[in-house]
């Protein structure tokens, strides 16, 4: 019996933690700008950003060196995605405090939600330089190597992360998943665990352990962890797609359906559930619902190549070999090499 690819996502996406800057009140007199700093500082707190905006201005009004209330407003406008005024803010804070590590770091913070990578890690660069205890600052420089497949310098940097802030679960969690690219799993279940450990709260590193468990094949640790992440988060259907995966794997094929099917109610666009399930019903025998499945991934993603085989193979089962000849070739069109020894059925 041919068998058929199963796909899920390993990797739950890397943690992004959003560090607050230096907002810290000062002492005031009545009607100076350190009072307007301060209220600024309140309405900022409670998310009331453009009244933050206006008190801020005002204090720099009376106090044109008022290097943190640039920096706050440049906060403010950040929260508000006014990029522009921002940077112009935060460039500002760095000119009066060339010592500011909490102004690169959010300079750079701006440069990367503008896709500005190269920009952003020289300021998240400077921050550390400038305080090697910027723990923020070290894991959104990790995060930049990770996403440049630079995975022993990610480490490195979540490393120095880490050094500062020995309970950063964000840090651990992304560690670990440098750690599995780079072929090191048992490690990378290590940091995990220790992720969970930190914040037991966070749903996609219990996610992440259990896609780890599942590379070396641990399919009961797996589906506790995946399970406890759907606990946590009833709608993660990233979670329910890879712990049907893993009961996949451990051949319980109801279980598995049950599981990419709930992750179809939950997202109905989501092809990777539509082709695991595809898969799950072949093993059971159900040909022809493996076929509408692919199809429907197929419908989803036209260039998912992994569906254009599965369809293959299932129709090849219902004795269409004609169909699943064209399916074969536009897999293996679409980067599937694997469709290559199936061409077979074609003669």
């Amino acid at each position: 019996m041919r068998v058929l690819l199963i796909s899920s996502l390993i990797i739950g996406g890397l943690s992004v933690a959003k560090a607050q800057g230096d907002t810290v009140k000062v002492k005031v007199d009545e009607n100076s700008p350190e009072l307007f700093y301060n209220k600024g500082l309140d309405l900022f707190k409670a998310k009331n950003y453009g009244e933050a905006i206006n008190e801020f201005t005002k204090a720099i009004g009376m106090k044109a060196d008022f290097e943190k209330a640039f920096y706050n407003r440049g906060l403010s406008y950040s929260e508000m995605n006014k990029a522009t005024d921002a940077l112009n803010d935060f460039n500002k804070s760095i000119e009066l405090n060339p010592n500011a590590d909490y102004s690169y770091f959010s300079r750079g913070e701006s440069m990367y939600a503008q896709t500005q990578k190269e920009k952003a890690y020289a300021d998240f660069s400077k921050a550390v330089e400038i305080n090697a205890n910027h723990a923020d600052a070290w894991y959104k420089k990790g995060l930049i190597d990770f996403e440049n497949k630079e995975y022993a310098k990610a480490i490195e940097d979540y490393n120095k992360a880490l050094i500062a802030k020995p309970d950063f679960a964000y840090a651990f969690n992304d560690r670990a998943s440098a750690k599995l690219e780079s072929g090191n799993t048992d490690a990378a279940i290590e940091d995990y665990k220790s992720a969970v450990k930190a914040n037991p709260d966070m749903a996609f590193a219990h996610n992440n352990l259990g896609s780890a468990y599942r590379k070396t094949k641990n399919y009961d640790a797996a589906i506790a962890s995946y399970t406890k992440a759907i606990a946590l988060k009833k709608d993660y259907y990233i979670a329910y797609n890879n712990r049907g995966s893993a009961k996949l794997e451990k051949l319980d094929f109801d279980g598995a359906i049950a599981d990419f099917s709930k992750a179809i109610e939950l997202k109905g666009d989501y092809a990777f559930a539509y082709n695991n399930r595809s898969s799950a019903n072949y093993k059971k025998k159900n040909y022809q619902l493996a076929v509408n499945d692919a199809n429907k991934a197929i419908m989803i993603n036209e260039n998912y190549g992994e569906a254009y085989l599965n369809l293959g193979i299932a129709k090849e089962m219902l004795k269409d070999f004609k169909g699943a000849c064209e399916d074969f070739k536009k897999a293996a069109s679409l980067g599937i090499d694997r469709a290559k020894q199936y061409f077979d059925v074609c003669e």
